[in-house]
Formats: C-alpha cells, sequence, structure tokens
C-alpha cells in the first residue's frame, strides 16, 4: 500500500509540473482516491485531514476582493498614483511597484498582477522602458509583498492556519525583510531608468465621479482588522472572511452568480487535493525519516537555513502551495517535539521568495507572463525569466539567512 500511495503522489506531483492547466482537478481526484484506499474518506474523518478554516479564508478573499474589483477600488488606487506623480513616468513606475508590494500583502497576487501590469505597459509604450522588464519587476513586488503578511498569499494563510502563529507575528517577522528588499530593488530600478526623461501628461477623464468604491474599501479593511484582532474577539479567521465577504454581498445586493463567477477553484481544488494526499502520507507515516533525521538538529540553526534554501530552489520548480504542503507537515510535527516555530519563518520565506525564481514557481508568475502575451505580443521565456529573476531571488535569499541567524543566536 505504502508503495501505491507513493506512486499516487508522484503522477499527482507530476501533473502539477507539466500539466498545470488540469492539476487542480487531478491532484483531488488523486488526493480522493489516495484517501479511500486507506479507508479513510468520510464525512467524520474529512475535517482533520482537510483544513477548512484555511478554504474559508481563501474563499472569503476571493469572494472580497471580487466585490472590490467590481467597484474599480483597484483602478482608483492606480489611477490616483499615476496622477500624483503629475506626469513622470519613472515616478510613477516605482510608485506602481511599491502599491504592487503594499496591496500583494493583503490581497492576492493575480489581483494586483491583473490591475497594474496593464498600466505598466501603457507606460512603456510612451517610454523606451522594455515591456519584460517592467513586466519582471511587477510580478517580483507582488510575490515579495505576498510574503509579508499572514493573508498575503495561500502558501502563507496554510502556514497561518496550521500553525496558530499570530496575524502581527507574521507582519514583525517578514514584513521588516520585504521591505529591506523593496528598498534595494527600488533603487536598482531608479538606477537604471535615471537616463529616461520623457514625461507625459496624465489627466483626469477616467477617474470615477461618485465615491462608493471607498465605502467598500473601508468595509475591507475593517475585515483585515478583525483578522488582526481574531484571538481578542474569539472567532476563527476563516469565519471571519467568509461572513464579512457574505455581508458586503448582502449590502450591494448583486447577483451571486456574478461574484461566484470570480472566485479561483482551481485553487481551492488544488489545495483539497494537497491536503488529501499530505494526510494519506501522514498515515503511512512516509514523513517519519525526514522527521527522525532531522530530530537531532530540530532547535539548531542548521535545520532553519536548510528549510529556507531547500523549500527555495524547490519552490522554483514544483512551485509554492504544493511545497508549503508538504513541508508544513513536516515542521508542524518537529514544532510538537520541541522544535522552535521559527521553522516557519524559514518555510514562508523559503516558498516566497523561490516563487519568483522561475516562470511557473506561482501563480501570479505566469498570469503575468500571460498578460504580457495578450498585450504586446511578447512572450517570457523560462531562460528570460529565471536569469532576471536569479540575482534578486539570491539576495532576498541571503537577506533572510541573515535574519534567521539573528532570530537564532539572540
Amino acid at each position: 500500500m505504502t508503495i501505491f500511495i507513493l506512486f499516487i503522489y508522484t503522477i499527482a506531483y507530476a501533473f502539477i509540473i507539466f500539466k498545470p492547466h488540469i492539476s487542480s482537478v487531478t491532484t483531488l481526484l488523486f488526493g480522493i482516491v489516495s484517501i479511500l484506499l486507506l479507508g479513510e474518506f468520510n464525512f467524520e474523518n474529512l475535517p482533520a485531514i482537510v483544513d477548512f478554516n484555511t478554504l474559508f479564508i481563501l474563499l472569503g478573499m476571493m469572494l472580497t476582493i471580487s466585490i472590490l474589483k467590481k467597484h474599480g477600488v483597484f483602478n482608483e488606487i492606480s489611477e490616483r498614483i499615476v496622477k500624483f506623480s503629475k506626469g513622470n513616468m519613472i515616478l510613477a513606475i516605482l510608485l506602481i511597484d511599491v502599491a504592487i508590494f503594499l496591496l500583494s500583502s493583503l490581497l492576492d497576487n493575480v489581483t494586483t498582477i491583473l490591475i497594474f501590469i496593464p498600466i505598466l505597459l501603457y507606460i512603456a509604450d510612451i517610454t523606451d522602458i522594455d515591456y519584460k522588464l517592467l513586466t519582471i519587476n511587477a510580478i517580483f513586488f507582488s510575490n515579495l509583498g505576498g510574503m509579508t503578511t499572514a493573508i498575503g498569499d495561500p502558501p502563507n494563510i496554510v502556514i497561518y492556519a496550521v500553525s496558530n502563529l499570530s496575524f502581527m507575528s507574521f507582519i514583525y517577522n517578514l514584513m521588516p525583510i520585504g521591505f529591506i528588499v523593496l528598498i534595494i530593488q527600488i533603487l536598482v530600478l531608479n538606477r537604471n531608468f535615471k537616463k529616461i526623461t520623457y514625461r507625459a501628461q496624465i489627466t483626469e477623464s477616467s477617474m470615477q465621479k461618485n465615491n462608493t468604491w471607498i465605502l467598500y474599501f473601508i468595509g475591507f479593511m475593517f475585515i483585515v482588522l478583525l483578522m488582526a484582532l481574531h484571538e481578542e474577539v474569539g472567532l476563527e479567521l476563516g469565519f471571519i472572511t467568509l461572513v464579512g465577504a457574505l455581508i458586503m454581498l448582502f449590502v450591494e445586493g448583486t447577483d451571486f452568480q456574478s461574484v461566484i463567477s470570480e472566485v479561483d477553484w482551481d485553487t481551492l481544488f488544488l489545495i483539497t487535493g494537497l491536503y488529501m494526499l499530505n494526510g494519506a502520507l501522514e498515515k503511512i507515516e512516509i514523513f517519519a525519516p525526514l522527521i527522525n533525521l532531522f530530530e537531532p538538529i530540530k532547535t539548531s540553526l542548521l535545520l532553519a537555513i536548510i528549510i529556507l534554501w531547500s523549500s527555495l530552489l524547490l519552490t522554483g520548480f514544483l512551485s509554492a502551495l504544493p511545497v508549503t504542503l508538504l513541508y508544513v507537515t513536516i515542521i508542524k510535527k518537529l514544532v510538537s517535539l520541541g522544535a522552535p516555530i521559527d521553522l516557519y519563518w524559514a518555510l514562508a520565506l523559503g516558498v516566497g521568495i523561490g516563487g519568483n525564481l522561475t516562470p511557473v514557481a506561482s501563480m501570479c508568475n505566469i498570469v503575468g507572463s500571460n498578460v504580457l502575451r495578450n498585450y504586446k505580443k511578447r512572450t517570457l521565456t523560462f531562460a528570460e525569466f529565471s536569469s532576471s529573476m536569479l540575482k534578486p531571488v539570491m539576495l532576498s535569499g541571503i537577506i533572510s539567512t541573515v535574519f534567521l541567524v539573528f532570530k537564532y543566536l539572540l
């Protein structure tokens, strides 16, 4: 049975790598088959295998973002950034990159990419900046921002739900690293752009005349505030996000079908399937040798660095979410045996930074590349993407390693 479960797991990951367009369905199917084979598939056991709190957080955020997009919240923010630049395109690019970083810490990366890359491509049309350069940098800042909070991207949401770490602890531990890398990369971009002096006029013709978007933005920030205070108010994160989204739907009075169509069912199916596959691996105790190998060094800095760099490199080829669900199972067991919770930070940094390593490392990368191809008929090759990302990824990894050294020594 162990060999057969491992075979199913390998086939599922092969689909994730080589057939990503159908990987969500195949992963869920293989997950169900693996649980059935072990005789564990029933509605009483399912909550012990699948973390429904994580799924509800994702579903609630997807519904909320769909409503915010519909009311032009993100368009308003981007237009005000361009207007604030007073026609200076280079300043506009840098401000947009910062906005991508900040918004990606609160929203899913795909949303920020879909909003801002078209604006950056428009700016590229009236400057001599390469389309590919702007697209790659937007993807980098989006993944970087998503790494800095508990709700910034699906891997962090999974870590958040499994680890029982507080919402603010993610900000305290990850946001400083994100800001350091952000500042360094902005300085590099500014140096590269300094020879471009073209200035364009920005008009206010596209700005919305009503301010209803502000109300929905305030509602969203209230949901984020409740998530930050969920321990104090005694509510589960999944409950807060899902009920918050439903209240916004009720207030808006819109057709539910138009909103539910924006939900990323691929991600929800993929996560559910991966939970089942990992649950099957736990049942056959496949992680036991790794846990036994790491247990003697469970409190050492070496283990944290191994997790950081191995998850970073694996993410480049397996993508962030599968790597997170694989590692979090091992880390959870090690923490129960006395390992420090800092191992979760090593994982969050590894998959967050590794998500920039290759064009298939995260959904954000795939969507960003597709936007470039659809808008400008330009294709980002694997080599172009990875070679452009290699230096900032390695720099981010080194900064993260220094952070872990200080965490363990201080």
